[in-house]
């Protein structure tokens, strides 16, 4: 019983690292190496200057989902460890 946070928390994990990897394979992060390599050199800014908003935008949004994932995974393993020890 105590290995089955560590396979959540591993499982968790995969599945994260998939699901990013396929995004970016879908929004076409890797499609331009040869420009991607001289982005750290350049000093102009490459977006204008976006205007401020109330609402949070998708990506926020999104990053809070992933994060929120990221500490239920970390904490599931502590839970279930803690729920054994009691029973």
């Amino acid at each position: 019983m105590f290995y089955l946070g560590w396979i959540v928390l591993t499982g968790t994990g995969v599945l994260a690292s998939i699901g990013v990897f396929l995004w970016a394979l879908r929004s076409g992060q890797f499609a331009d190496q040869g420009r991607a390599r001289y982005l750290p050199l350049g000093e102009t800014d490459l977006l204008p200057a976006a205007t401020p908003s109330r609402r949070f935008p998708g990506a926020t949004v999104v990053l809070l989902f992933v994060i929120a994932m990221g500490l239920v995974a970390m904490l599931s393993p502590v839970i279930l460890t803690l729920a054994r020890m009691k029973g």
